[in-house]
């Protein structure tokens, strides 16, 4: 009896001081309104690949299909840090951490060095229908 008492206060305390692992916003999410992702669970952590490019000139074999979010893991229940992010319009890669506002609203900030010196990104769910020229 003692034993089960002290199991069940030891899942009590590692259930409340653990955080909620985040849900995957699976679905199609646009980034500013010039990158289309997938996005996916990837070994735990959220990851993206591009379905449509704003550019035109972009629309390669190389981009089209490439992870462009990779590492972003949970921190909480609607929450992901930790994460890179490239930007095919610069070809730079950054890092990211996010935040599900709505189940179809995602904003992400977006930064070198210190996210002070970021910017923040919304991500909108889209269907693929809404979208001309993808990949």
């Amino acid at each position: 009896m003692r034993s089960r008492r002290l199991l069940c206060s030891l899942l009590l305390f590692v259930a409340t001081v653990m955080p909620a692992r985040a849900a995957v916003p699976e679905g199609v999410w646009i980034v500013a309104e010039k990158v289309a992702v997938r996005v996916f669970e990837c070994s735990g952590k959220l990851c993206g690949q591009i379905v449509w490019l704003r550019n035109p000139a972009l629309r390669t074999p190389e981009m089209c299909g490439r992870t462009i979010i990779w590492n972003l893991q949970p921190n909480g229940a609607a929450q992901w840090d930790d994460g890179w992010f490239y930007d095919p319009e610069d070809d730079k890669t950054y890092s990211v951490d996010a935040h599900q506002e709505s189940p179809d609203l995602i904003t992400a900030r977006v930064y070198l060095g210190a996210p002070f010196f970021g910017r923040t990104e919304t991500l909108r769910r889209v269907s693929l229908g809404e979208l001309d020229g993808r990949c």
